[in-house]
């Protein structure tokens, strides 16, 4: 089985023009990833697919578009400001009927909203379901791994948090090839958050402040596990 793995970011604008003329985007720190662990050409590579989306119909469009590559190992990545129902404009139930549907390449899931991590709704992502397209009746499993936030994140300190994410399991995937179990999927966590202050401000709730400790949620689907499992607790509680 090949280890290259494919980084498909699907990324709904940030800010206007007038607030920020260059358009901020998570594309430069991923493509620094890239360039550190493409380390040969005869060896596994990172390979990155960028869409823009808006909506329920124009992330459907991008969906598709983003998961038709040649690798096996997709991870993909949803980025947008959110209100815990909405990502951009696309719902957060549109949102994982979609990736379901589309989830017989797709390994991992981060989605980098606001409050998308606020209830379960995203961990049924990782469920099979019939995929989208397909000519024929074909199930297919989602993720075995989901990232997101509980509560509004800053934009730069969660962009860190989240390269350094994709960074530890593209060099997983590379040396492995497949992360399957939660023991491996902790494992490749724990090494993505050592370099960060668990207990340093990362987010708010109105006016509390909140720790990554207390705003990153994953949720795990071992191969064949049926339904997904929250290993939130358990990870952080690997660091006391």
């Amino acid at each position: 089985m090949s280890k290259n793995v494919a980084l498909l970011v699907a990324e709904a604008p940030w800010f206007s023009f007038k607030k920020n003329h260059d358009q901020a985007s998570c594309l430069p720190f991923f493509e620094g990833v890239k360039k550190l662990v493409n380390d040969g050409t005869d060896k596994p590579q990172l390979n990155i697919y960028h869409c823009h989306y808006y909506d329920n119909k124009s992330l459907s469009y991008a969906l598709d578009h983003l998961v038709d590559t040649s690798e096996n190992i997709q991870i993909l990545y949803i980025g947008g400001h959110g209100d815990g129902k909405r990502i951009a404009d696309a719902t957060i139930n549109k949102t994982t009927e979609l990736i379901k549907e589309r989830g017989k390449k797709i390994k991992g899931l981060i989605v980098s909203s606001c409050m998308a991590g606020l209830t379960d709704k995203l961990a049924a992502a990782t469920e099979s379901s019939i995929s989208a397209n397909s000519l024929s009746t074909l199930w297919v499993n989602g993720p075995n791994w989901v990232i997101s936030y509980r509560y509004a994140v800053d934009w730069f300190p969660s962009a860190l948090l989240e390269t350094a994410i994709i960074k530890e399991f593209s060099e997983s995937y590379h040396q492995e090839g497949k992360l399957n179990s939660k023991a491996s999927i902790l494992e490749c966590m724990q090494r993505a958050l050592a370099p960060f202050d668990l207990n340093a401000r990362f987010a708010s709730d109105g006016d509390t402040s909140k720790t990554i400790r207390d705003t990153l949620r994953i949720w795990v689907r071992a191969q064949g596990a049926s339904n997904p499992t929250e290993i939130t607790e358990e990870l952080f509680d690997s660091f006391l």
